[in-house]
């Protein structure tokens, strides 16, 4: 009697793409480990940058050198900043392994003949005994490679061109996030640079017509404003923009003023002093803040 019953069970081929697909499955848990530390990582250096902000000023310096409390909390602070580029590196190991990964998978799925061959060379399986060996079970490891270097391409560009697509397109969304961050700070900075230069020219303007230094109100200007960069105030005749986010290396709570006063006795003027964050990170984004409106 002839069986026709189909093999159901493990067959080389079967066999070497679940591994592929586990392998694939390793891949991206590593890709979300990686996206998830990421994310994690941005909330950890705006959190020291923030901190390390906080114990750069009067009140911060005083704290730290008197409560044991502040002292504890500035050294963890600096021993978590010089952990942050050990982090940046493991992740772009944590990439480079997924990506090794899924293309591993990816030819596995597209070559399972050579792929369980290759691993069977490697001694990561072995033929199961009262199996039917292929001939070619025998072969060296350099052999089967060399056959695999002979297989059709278009049996392997499709996978090998999804793979590519995935890479290009996750490093492409990357970059375009990091453009777009890039101009959002750009475009942040400079409405902060043109709100400055309206307070200044409000001020000029009053003086010149009532020479006294005017407060919000007396300008026609707004004594409180939010947006989604910064928060700006006009007390007196100050004016002030206290970022709310980091902008770039810039940490949140850094503030900008320009504070209107007069000088002269007999016949007095008005003078305006420009005052940028001392961070270098902030000089960097406002280089020329101190010559606004002259």
């Amino acid at each position: 009697m002839i069986d026709n019953a189909k093999n159901t069970g493990l067959t080389p081929v079967r066999t070497a793409r679940l591994i592929a697909c586990v392998i694939a499955l390793v891949g991206m848990v590593f890709l979300f480990i990686e996206r998830a530390l990421s994310a994690i990582l941005v909330m950890a250096t705006d959190g020291v940058k923030l901190g390390l902000a906080r114990y750069n000023n009067f009140t911060g310096r005083f704290a730290s050198q008197n409560f044991a409390e502040d002292k504890q909390l500035l050294s963890l602070l600096k021993e978590v900043q010089g952990l942050l580029p050990s982090a940046e590196s493991a992740l772009a190991v944590f990439m480079v392994i997924a990506i090794v990964l899924l293309v591993i998978a990816a030819l596995g799925l597209a070559l399972p003949k050579q792929f369980v061959h290759v691993l069977v060379a490697l001694r990561l399986l072995k033929w199961e005994t009262g199996e039917a060996v292929p001939e070619e079970s025998g072969e060296s490891l350099r052999e089967i490679l060399a056959k695999v270097g002979n297989v059709p391409l278009k049996k392997i560009a499709l996978p090998v061109a999804v793979m590519v697509a995935v890479v290009v397109a996750f490093f492409a969304v990357r970059s375009c996030h990091e453009t777009v961050k890039a101009a959002s700070v750009s475009d942040s900075i400079a409405e902060m640079q043109q709100k400055a230069v309206e307070y200044m020219e409000a001020q000029k303007a009053f003086y010149a017509k009532s020479k006294a230094i005017g407060n919000a109100a007396a300008l026609q200007v707004p004594d409180s404003l939010s947006t989604s960069a910064f928060d700006y105030k006009v007390t007196g005749g100050r004016f002030t923009a206290v970022s709310k986010v980091l902008l770039e290396n810039c940490p949140a709570g850094s503030k900008w003023s320009v504070s209107a006063s007069t000088k002269g006795f007999f016949e007095k003027e008005l003078v305006l002093y420009r005052s940028a964050p001392k961070d270098s990170a902030c000089a960097k984004l406002t280089p020329d803040f101190k010559k606004l409106g002259r």
